[in-house]
């Protein structure tokens, strides 16, 4: 209940949800959409949030953080993208 709530706003303050899209293409305006990328609210208190979805095969992530907390965000998102890129290729092999 909403005890329960504020209270774990005391213990997390990083948010990781997994977005659900269809497996089929989706379309915008009759145009094909190549990708989707998924956005994840910054609650009170929290200082990060993540959301990943897969579309169309791939998997595309989103960030959102309090830049007070997480002023390097541009370097979280790199450091992401690279790891992926490393557990894709061994995954590959």
């Amino acid at each position: 209940g909403p005890l329960l709530g504020q209270a774990a706003r005391l213990w997390f303050d990083v948010l990781v949800t997994s977005v659900p899209l269809p497996g089929f293409g989706l379309r915008l305006g009759g145009d094909p959409l190549g990708a989707v990328f998924p956005l994840a609210p910054l609650a009170p208190g929290h200082s990060l949030a993540v959301a990943v979805s897969t579309y169309r095969g791939r998997v595309h992530y989103g960030l959102v953080a309090d830049g007070a907390a997480v002023p390097d965000l541009d370097r979280l998102a790199r450091a992401l993208t690279e790891e992926v890129t490393t557990l894709t290729a061994v995954c590959d092999h």
